[in-house]
């Protein structure tokens, strides 16, 4: 059975629905992420975050945000905006302001990725005899990552004789293996966005070439291996994250790879309608 509409017209208008209903779940999941770090900054820092912690705090939300601000750019270069107009300076170069903008706020979000990893490896022993002491002492328990409860006398019990670890300056404390899986959970975060840097980078490349109408050429075997490969590493971040239990940005993972999927259309399309406004002029000389 063919699930494939036959009439071209269905075909485009199914594919922006399932286009635009990716790109809406994408801005929804960044709220989430959003509410996820608030309620974390509360217990990390009191609810008192300075400008210079805003980074390493809201690093997912500040990401998110500008990844998505990055994607609509890159929709209306490859799909929406006619290439006559993006040839025009004023378009040409605020577009470009634009990109720079986010390529900017994305590589500091990296930054803060980095920051947050250093965060959770930065532990040591905690020895404690009774851990129902740290009752009342403002000291608060991580119980999923970027989760965290206070000590209570209900919570304290579970663990006596545990090997516990303390997050060195916070009144943070754990069994060893949830910092340790704590830490698992931001390298897979630093690996998926250098890897993402890396992807659009790549896109830069394919939308220069396009604007110059340009045939990439030799170049063109080259920029298919690495996208492969790069992919590829996203995908493994996005199983790493199911394997971990971090199903959030599990999805958040697979959103992404289709919504660029859907850029990567893009720009076959883009391709292939310079190379038939090509052949038509030299048809026509």
């Amino acid at each position: 059975m063919n699930f494939i509409p036959e009439s071209p017209v269905v075909r485009e208008r199914l594919f922006l629905a399932i286009k635009w209903l990716t790109y809406g779940w994408l801005i929804y999941n960044g709220y989430q992420f959003f509410a996820d770090e608030s309620l974390a900054a509360q217990t990390t820092f009191n609810g008192q975050v300075s400008v210079s912690e805003i980074i390493s705090v809201y690093s997912g939300s500040i990401d998110t945000a500008f990844w998505i601000f990055l994607l609509l750019l890159l929709e209306l270069e490859t799909y929406i905006i006619d290439d006559e107009i993006l040839k025009k300076p004023v378009v040409k170069w605020s577009m470009f302001a634009l990109r720079a903008l986010c390529y900017a706020v994305i590589l500091y979000a990296v930054y803060g990725y980095i920051v947050k990893m250093l965060f959770q490896a930065d532990m040591s022993t905690f020895p404690v005899t009774n851990p129902c002491d740290l009752v009342g002492q403002n000291f608060s328990l991580l119980t999923y990552v970027e989760e965290y409860e206070a000590i209570t006398m209900e919570n304290c019990q579970a663990l006596a004789g545990q090997d516990l670890w303390r997050l060195n300056g916070h009144d943070i404390i754990a069994p060893h293996k949830d910092l340790k899986y704590a830490l698992n959970v931001s390298w897979i975060d630093v690996v998926n966005s250098v890897v993402w840097v890396a992807v659009v980078a790549i896109l830069e490349v394919d939308v220069w070439f396009q604007l110059k109408g340009q045939d990439k050429g030799r170049l063109q075997k080259t920029v298919t291996i690495l996208k492969f490969v790069l992919y590829a590493i996203l995908f493994g971040c996005a199983l790493a994250w199911w394997y971990t239990g971090v199903f959030l940005d599990f999805s958040d993972a697979f959103l992404w790879l289709f919504a660029f999927f859907f850029i990567e259309m893009n720009i076959v399309r883009w391709q292939k309608e310079i190379e038939e406004e090509a052949a038509l002029t030299t048809a026509n000389q």
